[in-house]
C-alpha cells in the first residue's frame, strides 16, 4: 500500500510503534514546537525531532507540517494523539487494577496520622496488626490534616487519625471519636484559661506565640475563635508542623502556646499549673478515626479499621 510516497504495510508498521513514541507525538502536538516538547520530555530538541521522524518513517505518513513558526499537526496526527490518550487512560486503569491485585495478595494498609493525643494508641494498634500478620505492609503518613483528607479522597490512604473540626460537614467520611479534650494557654512563666486569654487579648496578642501552621486543626479552631470575636491574630509568631523539638522551643523562647490538656504532664515540669481552667466550648477537641464511605476495601483493611474501633477506651 502506497501512502504519500511510502510503500508500507499498516499492520506491520504498528507493530514497531513504541509507547514512548506516542508521548513524543502528543507533546509536540500540544506545544506545536520541538523546543516546547523537549522541555516537557526532558530531551533535547534534536532528540525529539529524531523520534518524530522515526515515527513518521514507521507509519509512512507526515504527522506535522514544519515551518519557521513551528510544527503544525496534520489531520492524521490528531487521530494518533486521540488514540494515544485512550491508550494512556487504559494503561492507567490497568496499573490501578494490578496494584489492587498486588495489595490484596500481599496485604497493604496506608494510614494517615495527625492526632498527637492518639499517638501511643495508634502505634500500639499498628504493632498489634503487625503481630497478627507479619506479612502485612504498613505505611504511615504524617502530614497536615488537609493533605491527609485529600489523600483519603484520592484513595492514597485507607484511613486516617485526625481532628474532627468541621469534618462533619463532609458527607463522604465515616468517623469515630477516640479522644476528647480542651485547651488552655501556657508559657514557661505562667498559664491561663482560654476565656481569660481572650478577655485580655489586647495585651496578650503582643506576646510571642508558638502556634501550629494553618491547616492543623488546633490552629484552625484558635483562628476561628479569634475571628468570631473580631480579635486580630498575634503579630509575633513562630509556626510549627511537627512536635519534634517543640518542648525545647517553648523553653528557650519563653513563648506562649495553645495547649491541649493532655500536654499537662509536659508543661507541669516547668510551671505550677492551676487546679482548674475554665473551658471554652469552641476550643473543645475531638479526634479519632476517619475513612471514606461507600468505598470497596480489602478484608485486611476492614479488619484494621474494625480493630481500632473495637480498641477505643477514651
Amino acid at each position: 500500500m502506497n501512502i504519500e510516497g511510502f510503500d508500507i504495510e499498516p499492520h506491520s508498521a504498528m507493530k514497531n510503534m513504541k509507547l514512548r513514541y506516542f508521548r513524543v507525538i502528543e507533546e509536540i502536538f500540544n506545544a506545536q514546537s520541538l523546543v516546547g516538547a523537549s522541555s516537557k520530555l526532558n530531551l533535547t530538541p534534536t532528540a525529539v525531532s529524531k523520534a518524530c521522524l522515526e515515527v513518521e518513517n514507521i507509519l509512512g505518513v507526515k504527522l506535522f507540517t514544519r515551518s519557521n513558526s513551528g510544527m503544525m499537526p496534520t489531520e492524521i496526527c490528531q487521530s494518533i494523539v486521540e488514540t494515544s490518550r485512550i491508550i494512556k487512560a487504559e494503561l492507567e486503569k490497568l496499573a490501578h487494577k494490578v496494584n489492587e491485585f498486588k495489595e490484596i495478595r500481599t496485604g497493604t494498609v496506608n494510614i494517615g496520622f495527625q492526632a498527637p493525643a492518639l499517638e501511643k494508641r495508634i502505634m500500639s494498634g499498628i504493632a498489634q496488626l503487625k503481630t497478627k500478620d507479619a506479612a502485612l505492609k504498613i505505611r504511615i503518613v504524617y502530614r497536615e490534616r488537609p493533605y491527609l483528607l485529600d489523600m483519603l479522597e484520592s484513595g492514597d490512604l485507607d484511613f486516617a487519625f485526625v481532628d474532627f473540626f468541621q469534618l462533619n460537614q463532609n458527607k463522604s467520611f465515616d468517623m469515630s471519636v477516640m479522644h476528647r479534650d480542651n485547651c488552655f494557654a501556657a508559657s514557661r512563666e505562667s498559664s491561663m484559661s482560654i476565656p481569660e486569654l481572650l478577655e485580655g487579648w489586647e495585651e496578650n496578642r503582643k506576646k510571642l506565640w508558638i502556634l501550629p501552621v494553618r491547616g492543623v486543626a488546633l490552629r484552625e479552631r484558635f483562628d476561628a475563635t479569634l475571628s468570631a470575636r473580631d480579635l486580630q491574630p498575634p503579630n509575633n509568631i513562630i509556626e510549627y508542623n511537627s512536635s519534634v523539638g517543640l518542648e525545647d522551643l517553648f523553653v528557650c523562647t519563653n513563648g506562649w502556646g495553645i495547649l491541649p490538656l493532655y500536654a499537662v504532664p509536659i508543661i507541669e515540669k516547668y510551671i505550677i499549673l492551676n487546679d482548674h481552667y475554665d473551658m471554652l466550648e469552641e476550643m473543645k477537641l475531638e479526634s479519632g478515626l476517619v475513612w471514606m464511605k461507600n468505598h470497596t476495601r480489602t478484608p485486611h483493611i476492614e479488619e484494621a479499621i474494625g480493630m481500632f474501633l473495637n480498641n477505643q477506651t477514651d
